[in-house]
Formats: C-alpha cells, structure tokens, sequence
C-alpha cells in the first residue's frame, strides 16, 4: 500500500511547486529529486518486485504448498491495495473521479499477475534452479525493463535512474548467487556420507 501512496505523492511534487509547465530538464532540485523516485516507483519491475516481497514474506514457515498459496493471495492484495492506494492518493491530490479506466485496468492487472508474482516470491525459498530462477527475476526485470522500456530521454533523471537500476540489478544478482552457492555448499556438508 505504501508504494501507491508515496509513487502518487511524488508524481505530484512537480505540481505542487508550480512546474509543471516548466521543461523537465529546467525544474528545480526537488522536482529532479520527485522525478528520479518517480521513474523508479513508477517502473513496472517495482511494482512486480512488491508482490514477489510480500510472497515471500509470507511464504516463511510455511510448508511449500501452503507457502505457494499465501504466496498468490498475497500477491493479489498487494497490488491491489497499491492500486488502490496510488489512485486514492490521486483522488485526494486531483479531485474527480476515482473510478476511471486506468484504475480498473490496473486493478484487473493486480489480480491477475499479482498471484503468479507471488507464486515467484514463495519459489525463492526453494532449493535449486527454481529458487535462483525466482530470485533473479526481479532484478532481472528491472534490467530488461531499462533497455525495453526505458526512462523518458528528455528527463535529467533519465540517465541516472538507468544506471542506479543497471548496477542495483548487478549487485543483486551477484549476491543472490553468492547467497545460493553458499547454501548449496551449506547442504551438502550436512548430507551424511
């Protein structure tokens, strides 16, 4: 729910200094702040990468199947409430309606890739190839989202959000591998002979 709330508030910092009429690349610091976490919060990986946390989050002490179903419920909720949060948020900034094809439109999408994406945060857990696939798919989506879908060109934060996300991405694969070769190692020194 968070990610809606604060995503919507900084979509709207450029307004509420008055420069929206203003070239992107002419606003004022704090606007080039709001636009970085924009892009980023903004991102699709982001929004996926939520419903993947809170997947596996609930997913802990679980056994696999139980953990697999939390893992879709909670999915589901937490890009619905997102959803729901971002466009309340949007409604109290804006006024009008709330009810508006976009909103239903992401809704929908909440409740039906929500579950699949946290189907993916409860596979993290498991061991092998399947839990190092779920792992990386976040950080992999962030990179391929910024050569897909990148950043507007004509944002000063355009270049610097790449990058951040490129080497945030970078780092993660580099620890989530070192995180799952050291359980491998882990595994099978307590094997008995």
């Amino acid at each position: 729910m968070a990610l809606g709330a604060v995503d919507s508030v900084v979509n709207h910092v450029p307004i509420w200094l008055g420069e929206v009429g203003t070239a992107r690349a002419e606003r004022g610091a704090w606007s080039q702040a709001a636009e970085f976490a924009s892009l980023i919060l903004d991102a699709g990986w982001a929004w996926a990468g939520t419903a993947v946390l809170v997947g596996w989050l609930v997913s802990r002490h679980t056994r696999p199947a139980t953990g697999v179903l939390r893992g879709a419920v909670a999915g589901a909720l937490a890009l619905l409430f997102a959803t729901t949060a971002y466009y309340g948020m949007d409604v109290i900034f804006d006024g009008g309606a709330w009810w508006y094809r976009a909103t239903r439109y992401w809704l929908i999408g909440s409740v039906v890739l929500g579950p699949a994406l946290g189907i993916v945060g409860a596979s993290i857990r498991r061991p092998g190839p399947v839990g190092t696939l779920a792992a990386l798919l976040v950080p992999a989506g962030a990179a391929l989202q910024m050569v897909v879908l990148p950043p507007p060109p004509d944002s000063l934060m355009a270049q610097p959000v790449r990058l951040t996300v490129w080497l945030s991405a970078a780092a993660a694969t580099v620890l989530i591998m070192r995180a799952r070769s050291r359980r491998g190692v882990l595994a099978a020194s307590v094997r008995p002979s």
